[in-house]
């Protein structure tokens, strides 16, 4: 009886660490490291492209540059913008941002006798269900600077466009933008998507945020995580 109750109480703590350990595991497998502006500034770590969009009048550019984050030298994206408020479509003074893509492009397929010129296999979307938030480091120039995060999934990257998060302040500690670095935490919920088919993340300088006159501005960013 007692060899019994020895025997159970060893698988016990055989299956909690069991347990615990896939429960780590699987946490730490749950991190997916967008980018840290390390390598090719046109393309995250994901391998996949990352560049600006834009429509005229408004206009952006990135570049990396070396900074230091958390005493750390490290290299960061700059994001210049400029975003009108009038002229283009509908006089809007179009648009402009930054997208990194989550998704992957289909794989080129070899061409046979009998299929000559074949379509390209279908594009992977990522699945982020096991994670929690978007998070990144961020600091303004000046830290007049605004912008909101679009997250897409396959029906939004369909159409062209995502849906777009609260104000960056939100989910700073300060509030707002500053000089100094900061990490944003944006939970996924905030966005009604698909998280099984991920798309994109964006950086996005809405009309709204700055009325009136429009505003241009410089942005730094680092690390951008899937937690």
């Amino acid at each position: 009886m007692f060899a019994n109750r020895r025997w159970l109480a060893v698988g016990m703590a055989a299956l909690t660490w069991m347990t615990l350990g896939g429960m780590t595991a699987q946490a730490l497998a749950a991190r997916v490291l967008v980018d840290d502006f390390e390598g090719d500034e046109v393309t995250n770590r994901l391998g996949n492209r990352a560049n600006v969009f834009i429509k005229a009048p408004s206009k952006a550019m990135v570049s990396v540059k070396q900074d230091s984050v958390e005493g750390k030298p490290s290299n960061v994206l700059m994001l210049r913008y400029d975003r009108q408020q009038s002229g283009g479509p509908y006089d809007s003074g179009g648009w402009c941002g930054y997208y990194t893509l989550l998704k992957s492009p289909g794989a080129l397929v070899a061409p046979t006798p009998d299929n000559p010129n074949p379509a390209p296999s279908a594009e992977t979307y990522m699945n982020a269900e096991g994670n929690n938030a978007i998070t990144f480091w961020v600091r303004g120039e000046t830290g007049e600077e605004n912008f909101v995060v679009g997250l897409s999934d396959r029906h939004w990257d369909r159409v062209g466009d995502s849906v777009k998060s609260e104000e960056i302040g939100k989910y700073l500690p300060s509030g707002k933008l500053t000089k100094s670095w900061q990490k944003a935490v944006i939970p996924l919920d905030e966005f009604f998507v698909d998280y099984a088919q991920l798309a994109a993340v964006s950086i996005v300088f809405e009309g709204d945020l700055f009325p009136e006159t429009g505003h241009a501005g410089t942005v730094y960013f680092d690390e951008i995580v899937l937690e």
